[in-house]
């Protein structure tokens, strides 16, 4: 009879092993190792992830605890802080940044948790919806000192692509945080059918006119400073919200040959800002109120972000080198992934947060994960019912 694996490891099953390993082969990640393995790092960086381990020696404590589990689990037979600092150290960074890579491409498979960006893509012929942006993420100047000052402190940037309709991301990539984010606009994959939403750091001509050229779509906030010709004055909308609409063309030199065809620029008044929001957008045919719609669904990136800083591991780190930081905020990514693809494989209902906690307390039960999760929505179902038998207070004025 075969035994059934812990929590954990049914979670580590989602993490493509076979491709894990090429990489090692590829980075000679095992060179010279006797026994503390790529494998065995990766799984303990997990294991810190999802249980918010604050250091490294609470790493060591926590599993100190589960010492005879800890080789069926992928973590190696005995496990020191000492152990998981020289491996953050000297392990190549790219093993984790294309594992991170590979499981946001898995990622993308799982099914869409937005409904109303689903029907705005069918009405509109739109493949999918994809937002930009970068978040910065603040370091001690004293501690890490390899990190170029910015304002007095260190620290390192997220550059992320985020599917707006999956909820995941499509790419991250890590830089120093004095890099400026259009400088990376043409490392993010674009696919024709999409429609990207950038804030203004993001308005560079010759990358916005490559999605144009790839048959794509973007939706983009113009800066201040930006010239423009107006080239007609399109059909006005009916809602009072939408200020203007016009075809327009650059007119600076550096503008004009980086992006040689006329644009859309849709003038919007936010009635929750009280002020007028610009867009310039290469799509003729949306109406330009849905423009405007689109541009707030960019604020899931931003939301995306802050989850990740505070339910994931990244803003204090278990090492002070480059190496260390680094590995951690792909492994956070990566965890994110498999949290996601284990939430869309066995049909979770609520918030992703939830189930984290939820599997962070049983990562070394020896149950399946379907029994858990089935429990998981009896439990919640019962707990619903139950308070709306509750009496109210107010029973009866009505």
């Amino acid at each position: 009879m075969s035994q059934i694996p812990y929590i954990f490891t049914q979670l580590t099953s989602f993490i493509d092993r076979d491709y894990f390993e090429m990489l090692v082969k590829r980075y000679k990640g095992n060179a010279y190792v006797k026994s503390y393995t790529c494998w065995n790092h990766l799984s303990t960086m997990l294991w810190a992830q999802l249980t918010s381990r604050s250091s490294l020696r609470d790493i060591e404590c926590s599993l100190r605890g589960h010492k005879e589990k800890l080789y069926r689990m992928g973590m190696g037979k005995h496990i020191s802080r000492n152990t998981i600092a020289n491996a953050n150290a000297c392990r190549d960074v790219a093993i984790f940044r294309e594992l991170a890579q590979r499981m946001m491409s898995k990622a993308s498979s799982v099914g869409f948790r937005n409904a109303e960006l689903d029907g705005i893509g069918r009405n509109f012929r739109v493949n999918g919806f994809f937002a930009a942006d970068s978040t910065t993420i603040t370091m001690s100047l004293d501690r890490f000192h390899w990190s170029t000052p910015q304002n007095g402190q260190a620290g390192v940037k997220l550059h992320t692509m985020f599917d707006l309709l999956r909820q995941v991301p499509a790419m991250s990539l890590i830089t120093g945080h004095e890099e400026r984010d259009q400088t990376f606009m043409d490392d993010y994959p674009i696919c024709g059918g999409n429609i990207y939403l950038f804030d203004k750091a993001y308005v560079k001509a010759r990358s916005l006119y490559r999605i144009e050229q790839l048959g794509a779509w973007f939706v983009v906030r113009i800066k201040d400073n930006m010239k423009y010709v107006v080239l007609e004055e399109r059909l006005q909308d009916e809602d009072r919200r939408v200020m203007g609409d016009k075809r327009i063309a650059f007119t600076s030199r550096g503008a004009r040959q980086g992006y040689p065809v006329p644009l859309r620029l849709v003038q919007y008044y936010s009635p929750e800002k009280n002020c007028l929001l610009e867009f310039i957008t290469n799509n003729m045919e949306l109406p330009p109120l849905l423009v405007a719609l689109l541009y707030r669904y960019r604020w899931d990136i931003e939301i995306w972000h802050k989850w990740v800083k505070q339910h994931l591991h990244i803003v204090s780190f278990y090492g002070t080198s480059a190496n260390a930081v680094m590995i951690q905020i792909y492994v956070a990514v990566i965890s994110y992934c498999v949290l996601a693809l284990v939430a869309d494989s066995f049909h979770a209902e609520g918030s992703l947060y939830e189930f984290s906690r939820l599997l962070s307390t049983a990562l070394t039960e020896k149950k399946w994960l379907a029994d858990l999760v089935l429990q998981y929505k009896q439990e919640e179902s019962s707990e619903t019912k139950t308070e709306s038998k509750e009496p109210s207070l107010f029973d009866g004025l009505w």
